[in-house]
């Protein structure tokens, strides 16, 4: 018997031909496998927490570019009229009250359906209408809330974790997440709490050896013949000023001439420190690249011919990006903190985000040891095939069971 899964796309709508990354590659990636699973007759839903006009049209182009037709749960249409509901005091009156932009309404499916899954935002109120209905949402980190200084999404975390409750289920990206959930929500029972980890999708990230290409991709850029790779959103939790500055300190001390840092992501808040850093390296800042985000076809070539990768996070749910660099054959340098010693165990090398001095000869070694790195390439190769996004379409089919029996 087929279960009958109700799958949240906002935030695949929302995200959709914009900024494809991080949450919206983990509920894309495990949305295109649901619709092929034998076990699963899927459904979906979307409720607009973020009040985007375009996010309903923008779910449909997303399901008619990959020829998909699938049943909706709900319909969300958007209030015609609400006196002054741009003006910020009748915003709050009204969600104190329970008005919203969009009123929220149900198929007949809905008293089939077995399984509600929303990849990041609150179980929505409207569904308590239907206790058969088992609903669960997915955990990706605590740090809107451990950390209030690096993110402005606190409340709504905190609106996602109450909406749990006790009669909910969660399900985290990694044991350091679920620890973290359950420290912060003693309430919740820990038999609802599951954990299923995340995975690099093999079509985007592996070992690039077009050689053709990979010189393409490098003029594309202009990526320098040898070079120390970082990717992620330039933010303080980033840490991207302490691996700036250790870098500096390595090529300094050992008069490297020919080691360049690449820095590949989009601008996220407070990116101020990083660029200061940036300009404090002086006449070494030519040898810093800061290219912006990459689109996913070219990310594997930028990845595999990198000297090392570099991860140096303060914090992370899991932390994908180590992940990616070591499905393409790099070797990985990451925090030792939070999630990031799940991901890379001991396929990777774990340093304390904050000693420059370790970190500065770290990169030294990976630069100077051909042997010393390409054992860290191999070990990461056979660390990340114990991730995939089969067995976490397998691993949550298997949560999904345990919740409906």
């Amino acid at each position: 018997m087929k279960i009958k899964l109700i799958f949240d796309v906002e935030v695949i709508g929302n995200a959709y031909k914009i900024n494809q990354t991080g949450i919206f590659r983990v509920a894309y990636e495990l949305f295109r496998r649901f619709v092929s699973q034998k076990e699963i007759e899927l459904f979906y839903s979307n409720f607009n927490f973020n009040n985007h006009k375009e996010t309903h049209s923008k779910i449909d182009r997303f399901l008619s570019d990959h020829q998909l037709v699938l049943k909706k749960a709900n319909n969300c249409e958007r209030i015609k009229f609400i006196p002054f509901r741009k003006e910020k005091p009748f915003r709050k009156l009204y969600n104190k009250l329970g008005i919203f932009d969009y009123k929220i309404s149900y198929n007949q499916d809905i008293h089939e359906a077995q399984i509600y899954h929303s990849l990041y935002y609150p179980i929505h109120k409207s569904l308590e209408e239907f206790p058969h209905l088992r609903k669960i949402v997915t955990i990706h980190d605590l740090i809107p809330i451990l950390f209030p200084e690096y993110n402005d999404n606190t409340q709504l975390l905190k609106n996602t974790i109450e909406s749990i409750g006790r009669n909910n289920y969660a399900i985290c990206v990694s044991e350091n997440t679920r620890k973290d959930l359950l420290e912060f929500a003693p309430y919740l029972d820990p038999k609802k709490v599951f954990v299923s980890r995340l995975a690099a999708s093999p079509d985007i990230f592996y070992p690039s050896l077009d050689k053709e290409n990979n010189t393409l991709i490098k003029e594309k850029y202009n990526l320098p013949e040898k070079y120390i790779l970082s990717l992620s959103t330039l933010e303080p939790r980033k840490n991207i000023d302490h691996l700036i500055r250790s870098f500096v300190k390595m090529i300094t001390k050992y008069d490297v001439k020919d080691l360049c840092l690449v820095l590949v992501g989009s601008k996220g808040w407070q990116y101020d420190k990083i660029f200061e850093e940036y300009e404090n390296a002086k006449e070494l800042k030519e040898r810093i690249i800061i290219t912006g985000r990459i689109p996913d076809e070219d990310l594997a070539a930028v990845y595999s011919q990198a000297n090392s990768f570099y991860y140096m996070s303060l914090y992370e749910g899991f932390g994908l990006p180590p992940l990616e660099a070591m499905q393409c054959g790099v070797a990985t340098v990451t925090s030792n903190t939070s999630s990031l010693p799940e991901v890379v165990g001991e396929a990777g090398i774990l340093l304390d985000p904050k000693d420059e001095d370790a970190l500065s000869e770290v990169i030294w070694t990976l630069y100077n040891n051909d042997e010393y790195r390409v054992e860290y390439a191999r070990k990461a190769i056979l660390r990340a095939k114990e991730f995939s996004w089969e067995k976490a379409v397998e691993e949550h089919i298997n949560i999904y069971n345990e919740i409906l029996q």
